[in-house]
């Protein structure tokens, strides 16, 4: 399928590249015309918050971060650097994806990764869409279980590389691997993503 058009009018913020290969992937399997810009890690994205909202010609923007250890200090981190352009997040996010419209503002949409719900980041969130029964993955948890070396986050992100380094095309981003269908992007989990970015662009 060839990429939508790059349209900066609908904008999907995320901390890092490889959130914005995924984030590609998705957007182009919907056939969502947005441009995904990589904003060089989470302080920076959150300074950037209310910059990018008030850009002209701005219809909408969504916001994809990591939960990382602390889910609500996270979100309320979001909500301050929102109320800066006069958005108000509500207190929790939706778990279905959070989507706020106010008027004379573009369309706002966070996303926590890796669900809304529980701390983690990207890779967690990539290690839903490992297709079931799949046999390698669970060898990838040992590999790096037995390393004892890496924190929890660290781990979530060096399973997934070791699995994706195991697959048949070596060592392909997390992005490539959803184009290619290493990874099954219809899975529940990625399936309300989905929702959420065709409500949010819709």
């Amino acid at each position: 399928m060839a990429a939508p058009p790059r349209n900066e009018a609908r904008l999907l913020i995320v901390e890092g590249p490889d959130d914005q290969g995924v984030g590609v992937a998705f957007l182009n399997r919907l056939g969502i015309p947005a441009f995904v810009r990589a904003e060089g890690g989470y302080d920076l994205l959150r300074e950037n918050i209310p910059v990018r909202i008030q850009e002209p010609g701005r219809a909408v923007v969504g916001i994809v971060v990591d939960a990382d250890q602390d889910h609500s200090a996270r979100w309320q981190s979001l909500a301050d650097a929102c109320a800066k352009a006069g958005i108000a997040l509500p207190p929790q996010p939706d778990p279905d994806g959070t989507i706020i419209d106010t008027p004379g503002r573009p369309r706002i949409g966070v996303w926590l990764m890796p669900d809304n719900r529980t701390t983690g980041i990207l890779e967690d969130f990539v290690a839903f869409m490992v297709p079931a029964g799949d046999a390698l993955y669970p060898r990838a948890e040992a590999a790096v279980v037995g390393l004892d070396k890496f924190t929890a986050s660290l781990a979530a992100k060096a399973t997934i590389h070791t699995w994706l380094a195991w697959q048949d095309e070596p060592g392909r981003p997390m992005g490539q691997a959803v184009t290619k269908r290493f990874l099954d992007p219809d899975c529940p989990q990625a399936t309300i993503f989905a929702d959420w970015l065709r409500r949010l662009f819709g």
